[in-house]
């Protein structure tokens, strides 16, 4: 009895597919990329990118002090929700952290940047502080739940009709 190994080699149609993909966003930490997509956007109107909407897209995906109260973008409040519950997992109300132990957490500065692009051109690009989070977290950054989220709201904001320039 013998097995054959069949190696496909890839279709023209799998190439075209991955050339189609006008569109990604791109999440850096201290200029390295922590995750990349490229996806495509239905009726896309290419007076968005130079709209004020992009200003909200940008604000509502990564702004640190939306509105009256101060709300978080969507990546930086999923790096809160992130924060808080590994400081929840971790909490030991028995062990008292002496005063000397204390670190300071701007000691390093970490910075997130996150950047849209349109046939490989930035068109939007913004950055918030990552010390106002955990450093386990920030140094493992998982968005993975949260991607589609982010790809609807760019293809939201980049397919309306009427824009306010």
């Amino acid at each position: 009895m013998t097995t054959e190994t069949i190696q496909s080699t890839p279709t023209f149609t799998a190439f075209k597919k991955i050339e189609e993909q006008r569109f990604e966003f791109i999440l850096y930490i201290n200029d390295h990329i922590i995750c990349q997509r490229y996806f495509n956007i239905k009726d896309y109107n290419e007076d968005s990118i130079k709209s004020s909407e992009i200003k909200t897209l940008m604000d509502r995906l990564v702004g640190m002090c939306n509105g009256s109260f101060g709300t978080l973008g969507l990546i930086p409040n999923r790096l809160k929700e992130k924060s808080v519950d590994y400081l929840w997992n971790t909490y030991n109300p028995y062990n008292f952290q002496s005063e000397e132990a204390a670190k300071n957490t701007f000691e390093r500065i970490d910075n997130f940047q996150f950047e849209i692009k349109v046939d490989k051109v930035s068109v939007a690009k913004s950055q918030f502080s990552g010390n106002l989070f955990q450093p386990k977290v920030r140094y493992a950054v998982d968005i993975k739940d949260i991607i589609p989220t982010i790809m609807n709201e760019i293809r939201y904001y980049l397919s309306q009709e009427n824009y306010v320039i």
